[in-house]
């Protein structure tokens, strides 16, 4: 069947659509940032906390793509706004990971709590089978966004000492 005849949107519709998502994305993390009073990094730093768990500050620079001196940084600013804390761990003392505070987590729920319902409302309209695609199909588009982010981020080459 023809793309007329089935009327589906074309695959430079799906691009753009996808683009458009993006952009939209980005600016409601830039939004919510600002409006917690915090950088787009802080912001990356407590989604990725909140959706792995703990982290110690060598996890978070390698997830975030920072030293991990921009990191204690980033946990020294964070701590002092109530949303970061350190946590020695309990398996290892000499461990400390970094946690949402539980002001993160009421802040994140009133931000994003919103947003989650919405979605899973959106996203329930759609049978089993059509959920299944478009997770299949975020998966794929997860694994070529990282590609070609990883291809952007070439070591630099060392300089002789």
């Amino acid at each position: 069947m023809s793309r007329a005849d089935d009327n589906s949107p074309a695959p430079v519709e799906v691009a753009l659509a996808m683009r458009e998502f993006d952009a939209s994305l980005d600016l409601l993390d830039h939004a919510v940032a600002t409006a917690l009073g915090i950088g787009r990094t802080d912001l990356r730093a407590m989604e990725l906390i909140s959706r792995g768990g703990p982290r110690t500050a060598g996890e978070l620079a390698a997830d975030l793509g920072l030293t991990t001196g921009a990191v204690t940084a980033l946990v020294d600013r964070m701590e002092k706004t109530g949303l970061l804390r350190r946590v020695r761990s309990t398996a290892d003392r000499r461990q400390v990971h970094v946690e949402l505070t539980a002001n993160a987590k009421r802040l994140e729920a009133s931000v994003f709590g919103p947003l989650a319902r919405e979605s899973a409302k959106a996203i329930g309209r759609f049978s089993g089978p059509e959920r299944a695609v478009i997770v299949d199909f975020l998966h794929r588009a997860k694994e070529i966004s990282d590609r070609a982010r990883v291809s952007l981020v070439k070591p630099k080459p060392r300089s002789p000492a």
